[in-house]
């Protein structure tokens, strides 16, 4: 049996996993609705295994930071599972770099409102912030910089960010030692820069 995994949290990377956790197939979809086209390609890769859906081992999900609706459309789409007994799973982008052998480093991602997110780890402590633009060059140092791919910047932190390693990357390249650390892991909740009830509160 076999794994899918989603990560819409920018962009749309979907992919299906053999019990060693060896990408059988692995797909991007950019410039697309990620809602338009997930349900088919899901679909079309389990199909291609001949699986049914109820034959999956569990559906993993990366459960942010980042775009809200590609969070929510991720985990909605992972529920549809649960009614075949399906397992689920997931794990956050940031988390990926450390579980691939990066002892120190920084994540980083815009975040709203003028704001940067920042997750730096030095071994198995670890710390997080949201910054202005004006600070990001303050923690550019000698750690290793990470983002998850390259439409997770803005133009501002474009020039400020030099050859930053992408997740992303990491993730294609390195299944089995990430993967064998998510599906150990307790469930993630979707990731939101700040308290729900100041990210989402409307004003007056």
């Amino acid at each position: 049996m076999n794994y899918l995994f989603i990560d819409s949290t920018y962009d749309l990377t979907i992919g299906l996993l053999s019990d060693e956790l060896k990408w059988l197939d692995l797909e991007h979809h950019a410039g697309q609705k990620a809602s338009m086209v997930i349900q088919s390609r899901a679909l079309e890769l389990i199909n291609k295994t001949h699986l049914r859906p109820q034959d999956l081992n569990g559906v993993i999900t990366v459960n942010g930071p980042g775009f809200y609706t590609g969070l929510r459309l991720a985990e909605g789409f992972s529920d549809v599972f649960l009614f075949f007994g399906v397992k689920q799973y997931s794990l956050y982008s940031y988390e990926i770099p450390y579980w691939c052998g990066f002892d120190t480093g920084v994540w980083f991602t815009k975040a709203y409102r003028g704001e940067y997110f920042l997750h730096k780890w030095t071994g198995s402590n670890w710390s997080q912030y949201l910054i202005s633009a004006t600070q990001i060059k303050d923690h550019v140092g000698s750690e290793h910089f990470f983002i998850h791919s390259s439409v997770s910047l803005d133009t501002a932190s474009q020039l400020l960010v030099e050859n930053p390693i992408h997740s992303s990357d990491l993730l294609k390249k390195h299944p089995k030692k990430i993967f064998e650390k998510a599906l150990v892991s307790h469930k993630r909740e979707p990731f939101y820069f700040r308290p729900p009830e100041d990210e989402f509160k409307v004003n007056p």
